[in-house]
């Protein structure tokens, strides 16, 4: 039997570290209250559509920017100084240099590292970490080039060391494969994880929830942060009730603890459980994800815990009659739906996720901001400030995101990546950035390792996209019926009664 030829893998494009947003972001919230008051549109709403407007324009005009994309045949520089470098991988050249810092002769030079195709067309770059921007050093063509700021400076390193044959580039002793090499596929420093088998993924049930919630508390007290618990508590307890404040708490940490149990049940390590004041609640790993099914069951955990606990004021309303039952079950109903948002970091922005980028990740980009889109526009509409804070949260997570994806696609272009081990990555990023035994060095291996794993993230199958998508909708149809319904129990008053 033949098989079928590999899909090619995607290009991945190194651009320049993105420019602050603060400044773009202030100057475009006060142009848009400026408009807004000639006019005489409310002010607030004004300046937050001009402080999108920048962000989208700073946004367009750094991805359009100077960049380098590299293909498996070799690697081409678009947009700004320095664009028309293109050559295939064995006619690039590779060097070293130090550049100066203007008006700083006291400074240390900063090390870099420049690429040249046959017509002597260069490009340099390095890893500045935010430090400032160096002078231009000169091209193999005599031409002055920009040192651009490359977070994935050892990335485009390694392509060049495997893909062009520069191994002379390392020392004698790291030009050879590991000591201990990870296995096929697997991340710099760390290996994967099994994957769990096609339809081996745990069965969510409401009644296997409820069995479980009374014999997981103590463990599940052990992962909270009580601190943080407290002072939640107190916060809301001041500004509305002490009942208020109850019910909140206890809903985000079942909430919660169901992501947590559904991670632990998939392999991924907890860090713990975290309480934020006026933000609810996160629970937080020291992992990635390994699949998209992974991921959406993880997501989907969440809502289905919490929904499964709202049945319980809701049975004792049942049984009662007394509304503030029915307002409890509402409340909690309520902010399960409100997770449901398909926005990101809510957990339907990641159900969205995880079923978009089974497709592609452009589909999974595209649907990522227009659920951020639909954001503003609700926040918009109806002043929602709540939602304005996750949109912006969403939109941090969006821009570390594509980060990721483009070091993720830099990794699946390594034809050899068992060669490359963390001793092989702390030495490339040293030679064109912070010296060996930064303090930063750490995080940036553990960014490597995260980055391995999501970018080789197995897909969903069409079956799988159906189950998870009719799953997610149905869950979202019956917190809706379940909010419409308990708010007429308690005469219109809803989860509103909670604040009284």
């Amino acid at each position: 039997m033949s098989r079928a030829a590999p899909t090619a893998a995607e290009p991945a494009v190194f651009r320049a570290a993105p420019p602050p947003f603060a400044l773009a972001l202030l100057a475009g919230a006060a142009g848009g209250a400026l408009v807004g008051w000639l006019a005489q549109v409310p002010p607030l709403a004004a300046a937050a559509m001009g402080a999108a407007a920048a962000a989208i324009a700073v946004g367009i005009r750094h991805a359009s920017g100077h960049r380098l994309v590299a293909t498996e045949q070799g690697v081409a520089v678009k947009g700004g100084e320095g664009a028309g470098l293109e050559a295939r991988w064995q006619e690039l050249r590779l060097g070293f240099g130090e550049a100066r810092w203007p008006d700083q002769p006291a400074r240390p030079p900063q090390r870099y590292a420049i690429l040249a195709d046959p017509r002597g067309r260069s490009f340099a770059f390095a890893d500045l970490s935010g430090a400032g921007t160096p002078e231009p050093v000169p091209g193999l063509d005599g031409s002055p080039v920009p040192v651009l700021d490359l977070r994935d400076a050892p990335l485009l390193l390694a392509l060049v060391v495997e893909r062009a044959g520069a191994w002379h580039v390392l020392p004698t002793e790291l030009q050879a494969p590991p000591a201990s090499e990870p296995a096929p596929g697997a991340g710099p420093g760390e290996g994967h994880a099994p994957r769990p088998r096609a339809g081996s993924t745990p069965r969510v049930g409401l009644l296997g929830v409820l069995a479980k919630l009374g014999g997981a508390l103590a463990k599940a007290l052990k992962t909270a942060n009580i601190g943080w618990a407290v002072a939640s508590f107190a916060a809301y307890g001041f500004l509305f009730t002490w009942r208020f404040a109850t019910a909140l708490l206890l809903q985000l940490f079942v909430h919660e603890y169901g992501h947590v149990h559904a991670m632990r049940r998939t392999g991924m390590k907890v860090r713990g459980m975290y309480f934020i004041p006026f933000l609810g609640a996160v629970a937080v790993t020291e992992d990635a994800f390994t699949s998209r099914r992974q991921q959406a069951y993880v997501a989907l955990n969440g809502p289905i815990w919490g929904s499964a606990f709202a049945l319980v004021p809701a049975a004792l309303y049942l049984l009662t009659r007394d509304p503030e039952y029915a307002s409890v079950a509402s409340w909690w109903a309520l902010l399960n739906l409100f997770n449901l948002l398909p926005i990101l970091p809510l957990d339907g922005g990641r159900i969205l996720q995880a079923l978009a980028y089974s497709f592609s990740s452009t589909l999974g980009v595209a649907l990522t901001v227009l659920g951020l889109a639909g954001a503003v526009a609700l926040a918009v509409r109806f002043g929602y400030g709540l939602v304005w804070l996750v949109a912006l949260l969403g939109l941090a997570e969006l821009l570390s995101e594509s980060q990721a994806r483009a070091g993720g696609r830099a990794l699946r272009l390594l034809p050899e990546p068992a060669r490359l081990g963390p001793d092989q990555y702390r030495y490339l990023r040293a030679v064109a950035g912070p010296p060996l035994g930064s303090p930063s060095e750490d995080h940036y291996l553990r960014y490597l390792a995260r980055v391995e794993k999501t970018s080789r993230a197995a897909p969903l199958s069409a079956r799988e996209m159906v189950g998870w998508g009719a799953a997610y909708a149905g869950l979202a149809l019956l917190l809706l019926a379940a909010v419409h319904f308990l708010t007429l129990a308690t005469g219109g008053a809803g989860p509103a009664q909670l604040l009284r």
